[in-house]
């Protein structure tokens, strides 16, 4: 079996994985969604390690204080959460986490009743509506529809 060692007596020796909580080292919005989704794993690991060997949640998971990078922690701490570095805690740094992360990248969303309103056109006189839909825009010009009278080719 790889990895499975024994000692001089023969006594199976333990074999541990270490478990790094993920560090935080930019407030960009695409590295604090991949930061939280890594915390959750972390927390879920840790969470398995503890049923199985009955230790206490909170005294084996690493703080979150401590999983930001020592630079990133004052910027976070005086600009985002505007306070002293010394007051700041883990709840208050998951709680700005999570709300950078459940917003819009830039907090702008277009409405989109009012841009469908201007925007799309649809002719109901051609049956099926993927049909209909795919003829939007005034970017788009209309095709040309044949008649039975075409003119024909002259020699």
């Amino acid at each position: 079996m790889p990895g499975f060692t024994v000692d001089v007596d023969v006594d199976p020796q333990p074999i541990y994985e270490v478990i790094r909580p993920p560090e935080l080292s930019s407030w960009e919005h695409a590295a604090l969604i991949e930061w939280e989704r890594e915390w959750e794993r972390y927390a879920e690991k840790i969470r398995d390690r503890c049923t199985t060997t009955g230790e206490t949640f909170d005294n084996v998971v690493a703080t979150v204080k401590g999983s930001v990078k020592p630079k990133t922690l004052p910027n976070l701490a005086i600009y985002v959460l505007k306070r002293v570095v010394a007051s700041v805690t883990d709840a208050d740094i998951l709680s700005a986490v999570k709300a950078r992360c459940h917003t819009l990248k830039n907090e702008s969303f277009p409405d989109i009743t009012s841009v469908f309103c201007q925007n799309l056109k649809m002719d109901l006189s051609i049956m099926g509506s993927s049909s209909r839909t795919s003829r939007t825009g005034p970017a788009r010009p209309r095709p040309t529809i044949w008649s039975a009278s075409r003119p024909s080719k002259s020699p």
